[in-house]
């Protein structure tokens, strides 16, 4: 029970030194993706994305490219959650963000896959009063 308990405790502290490696570089992460948007590299953020965004029907830059239209840039963010975790193999961590944009406020969330420590995107979802109506 003991060497259990030990194991455990072990798991814990390397996951802990993993997961503030995590949050460093998908929060970097976060950041490019943020620069990229307000320089209007639409087409370079879904080169660099995973094949689930780069499988959007229609295309992802197109798609990011109508949020800004409607957002504009990003002003400023705050984190407000994460989930990092291992399910089935697959190393995912989830960011979410309180987004302030020139024309309004928003509740963004960044799905990484990490591979090697290097966050690779494969999902992005914005919510906004901004985005509401048509195109």
């Amino acid at each position: 029970m003991k060497r259990y308990a030990l194991s455990m405790l072990a798991a814990a502290a390397l996951g802990g030194c993993s997961m503030g490696q995590d949050l460093s570089s998908g929060g970097a992460a976060v950041d490019a993706f943020h620069s990229q948007m307000n320089a209007g590299q639409f087409a370079a953020i879904a080169a660099g994305a995973g094949p689930e965004i780069q499988a959007t029907a229609g295309g992802f830059a197109p798609i990011l490219e109508q949020i800004h239209a409607r957002l504009g840039n990003v002003k400023s963010t705050s984190r407000t959650g994460f989930n990092d975790r291992v399910d089935n193999g697959e190393h995912r961590l989830e960011l979410t963000y309180d987004t302030k944009f020139d024309r309004g406020d928003g509740a963004e969330e960044f799905v990484f896959r990490m591979a090697k420590g290097k966050p690779l995107l494969i999902g992005y979802h914005v919510k906004s009063d901004a985005l509401k109506g048509n195109y």
